[in-house]
This record gives structure tokens, sequence and C-alpha cells, in this order.
């Protein structure tokens, strides 16, 4: 009986030790911290990752990079990057915009996964991809979509000119954002309202990536997202 419990006190003795000299050799960079594949941080351990969920109109860590870096090495173009990320890889991948973490959805199939979660998606412009990334207040709410009340013949409202393509593409690949921020809780109502329509009546036919924010932790191709965490649907047109 002694030798057995002998033989059990050295081998967790042993996987003890072993434990040490792991934890005390050096990990290779970059430290893989998620399932889903795509730009990774040159950490070496969890510790050195910000925190990964941040909420719409919380700022950003400008003294942390991420990739903004590195995308920025590779191209200006928003549709490039997309391009770059669907091409290396997959349908699904993510990247890290300063200390914010943003998944980029790419395939018909698994966009057809994020409808299953609509109930939980966030009062966001699906156009405010920059202004989102900069936590810009006229585009950012915790707002569920479902809430928002639509008019009878608000189709008709025109995309505000801050949510143009090129003017967004533009704030992507910057940190710094210029941009007035004292905007009446009004217009920003009103955005969110148009933005809900030109959505769901042009989305195929738009040609431009989209901007979707869910409230809660969802699920796709297996992978789990946190909440609020900005997710890129692209929509190119060939």
């Amino acid at each position: 009986m002694l030798l057995v419990i002998l033989y059990f006190v050295l081998n967790f003795a042993g996987f003890l030790a072993f434990l040490a000299i792991w934890n005390w050799l050096p990990k290779p960079k970059p430290f893989d911290y998620t399932t889903i594949p795509g730009m990774k941080l040159n950490v070496s351990s969890a510790e050195e990752i910000p925190e990964m969920v941040k909420l719409p109109g919380e700022p950003v860590d400008k003294e942390f990079n991420g990739n903004f870096d590195e995308i920025t090495k590779k191209t200006s173009d928003l549709r490039e990057l997309l391009d770059f990320l669907n091409t290396k890889y997959g349908p699904l991948s993510s990247f890290w915009w300063s200390s914010r973490y943003v998944v980029v959805v790419s395939d018909e199939k698994l966009i057809g996964e994020l409808k299953k979660f609509r109930a939980s998606l966030v009062a966001v412009s699906p156009f405010s991809i920059g202004s989102y990334l900069h936590a810009h207040h006229r585009y950012c709410t915790t707002q569920r979509l479902s809430t928002l009340n639509l008019r009878h013949g608000s189709q008709d409202i025109a995309i505000d000119k801050l949510l143009f393509e090129p003017i967004q593409n533009k704030l992507v690949f910057k940190l710094e954002d210029d941009s007035e921020d004292d905007v009446a809780h009004q217009q920003t109502n009103m955005n969110l309202k148009q933005c809900r329509v030109q959505l769901k009546k042009t989305r195929k036919s738009l040609g431009r990536p989209l901007l979707v924010v869910f409230d809660e932790e969802i699920w796709v191709d297996a992978h789990p997202i946190p909440k609020f965490v900005s997710n890129h649907s692209i929509f190119l047109s060939n």
C-alpha cells in the first residue's frame, strides 16, 4: 500500500516539475489565443492580450496597435484587406484594430448562421465600420435593433453622407478620429432607423462591406464570438 501511495506521489511531483519547466520555457510567437484563424498578436502569453470585448462607444487603447501596423503596410483599402483575409485565412477570419477585436465573415453560408442571432442585433449602422472602430457616438449604441420603431415611408430616407464608403474606408486606416462627437440623440436614432431599412432592402445589391454587432456571445462555424465584437459581413461585387 505504501508503494502505491509513493508511486502516485512521485508521479504527481513529476507532473508539477514538468509543468514548471513548460511554463518557464519561452513560447513561440505569435501566441495562438483564439480558435478563429487570422492575424495574431505578437505576444508570448494571454496576459499580454488586452481586454477583448469593447462596448460600443468605448474608445480603444491608442498605445496598443494590435495588427494595425501590419494592416497599413499591406494596403490602405478595406476591400483589399478583406480580400486578403479571405484568401489567406478563409471565410472566417479575424484581426485586431488597435485593442478592438474584429471578426470577418465572407461566406453566404456563414452569414446565414448570423441570421439565427438576429434577435440580439445591436442597433449599430451597418455602414459605419470605420466609425464603430473609432467608437464614434453618432453610430454606437447598446440598444437592440428590434426595439427601434420604423414610421411608414421612412424607406425614402437618404444614407448619411458620413457613412459613404470612401469616408468609412479612410477611418479604418487611421487611429486618430478628427470627427465631431457632439451629436443630437434624435439624429443618432434617425441614422439607426434609416440604416435598418437600407440594410433590409438593399443588402445584396450594395456590393460593399457591412457591419453587424450582437449583444450576446454567438457561434459561427462552431467558433465562439464574444458579444459586442464587431463583425464585418462582406458583400463584395465582382
